[in-house]
């Protein structure tokens, strides 16, 4: 019996233990439970936080992207409301939401000390690197976070560019001619058939056929629609002329609230100087007998308040014809609701960093009573006509012409000019002028990668 006994309390004793154990593993487990899901918790509301911090650095990308297409020089302009304070070459610092009037160089010099807030209680910050010569694409590097936060920050780096008319050196809606001798050194475009006698250093893309024995250079391709690949295979869809038509309202809107318009019906066109100051003297001028400007040289007078500060927005419209020439400092577009006439040399002050655009609703013309030998640089577009030479040759040697022209019609300045030189203006595919247009994509993403916070 008293062993019996023993069993039994021997039995409950190993059942205590037992249950002791079980209970302290139970509580070991909902203790880890806890703890996981916890800790799950804390990692998903990270991670959603983090997510939100990405979201806000791309919605900072998104928003400056969206400038640059009202605005394809936006960071020559503006300092974005999201961007961090600028210094200029010179020093002085701009704040975020102002006007940009000085150079394409500036630096950062305390990070990113302003936030554009969103409406999930996030905020993003903004940093701009303009193109250069040797980097020819945009850099916009975003950082997101919580509002106030310093934790869960998330930075973006993005390289873009635009598709401009400019990035070509010429660009015809119809069909086009280049006799024996001819060099032409960007991309052409034709709406119809190309003719080439001459060579070519750059590609050559015609809606029709290419025709003549031109001579491609320096790995030059040549696409139409017998070719293989043929055209489609690099310009997606027909350029659309009719799209461009829209620019003229659009340097006339900006002109209007913060460059410098020009209208009176009395007058036959203004004369628009450019000086290496960075001003603009503008006259207007009644043409002699009623002729066109551009054949007999007009009568001009000062407008008051001439010279002008070249608008920081770049945009200089003219309801009559606009008569240019002289030395541009800034990036700057003259736009005319009639002909744009060209009346003696025109140049950047800087190349690469000074740009000027000649927009005209009808013809670009070099004035007949211009300087024998014309050498002249802009990027240009005649919207209904072309581009062409008014005087004889008699009196007349040489044009040097270095730019983009993107005219309805052929245009010739043979009759002008015994000798005539072409050459394209490789500051065009990083630095179009302001408000030129834009053809297919918007933007061209070279790259789009995470940095590291800081």
């Amino acid at each position: 019996m008293s062993t019996l006994r023993a069993i039994v309390r021997r039995e409950h004793g190993v059942a205590m233990v037992l249950v002791v154990s079980l209970y302290a593993m139970l509580v070991l487990l909902g203790v880890t439970l806890i703890a996981t899901v916890l800790g799950e918790g804390e990692r998903s509301a990270s991670a959603v936080q983090r997510s939100a911090s990405f979201q806000s650095a791309e919605a900072g990308v998104d928003d400056y992207v969206a400038k640059l297409v009202d605005d394809p020089l936006y960071y020559g302009h503006y300092v974005h409301p999201g961007e961090a304070t600028r210094q200029a070459s010179d020093l002085t610092t701009v704040s975020a939401g102002q006007t940009w009037a000085y150079d394409l160089t500036w630096s950062y010099p305390n990070g990113n000390d302003t936030w554009r807030q969103l409406s999930n209680g996030y905020e993003y910050s903004l940093q701009i690197f303009p193109p250069t010569g040797t980097s020819p694409t945009l850099r916009i590097v975003s950082t997101g976070r919580r509002q106030g936060s310093a934790t869960d920050v998330r930075r973006v780096e993005v390289y873009i560019r635009p598709s401009s008319i400019a990035d070509f050196q010429r660009i015809v809606n119809g069909n086009v001619n280049w006799g024996p001798g001819a060099t032409t050194y960007g991309k052409l475009y034709s709406a119809g058939s190309i003719s080439h006698e001459g060579a070519a250093q750059g590609n050559i893309y015609a809606e029709g056929q290419i025709t003549g024995s031109v001579a491609m250079q320096n790995g030059a391709q040549r696409y139409d629609v017998d070719s293989n690949p043929d055209i489609r295979s690099e310009i997606e869809n027909p350029i659309n002329f009719a799209s461009f038509l829209t620019s003229l309202v659009d340097v006339q809107r900006a002109a209007e609230v913060g460059g410098i318009k020009l209208d009176d019906s009395t007058k036959a066109a203004w004369r628009l100087t450019f000086v290496s100051d960075g001003t603009v003297q503008v006259q207007s001028c009644t043409a002699p007998g009623g002729n066109p400007v551009y054949q007999n040289q007009p009568t001009c007078s000062t407008v008051p308040g001439s010279p002008f500060p070249v608008p920081a927005n770049g945009a200089i419209y003219a309801a009559q014809t606009a008569i240019v020439q002289g030395q541009v400092k800034g990036r700057v577009t003259v736009a005319s609701n009639d002909d744009v006439v060209i009346a003696a040399d025109i140049a950047p002050v800087t190349p690469g960093d000074d740009v000027l655009g000649l927009n005209a609703y009808d013809d670009v013309i070099a004035a007949s009573w211009g300087p024998v030998n014309l050498t002249w640089q802009a990027a240009v577009l005649a919207q209904t006509g072309t581009w062409w030479g008014a005087g004889g040759s008699a009196g007349h040697d040489t044009m040097t012409f270095t730019g983009s022209a993107v005219t309805q019609d052929g245009g010739s300045w043979s009759g002008m000019f015994e000798t005539r030189n072409y050459y394209y203006d490789e500051t065009l595919l990083f630095l179009p002028p302001p408000w030129f247009p834009t053809v297919e994509d918007v933007y061209t993403v070279a790259l789009f990668r995470e940095l590291k916070p800081s």
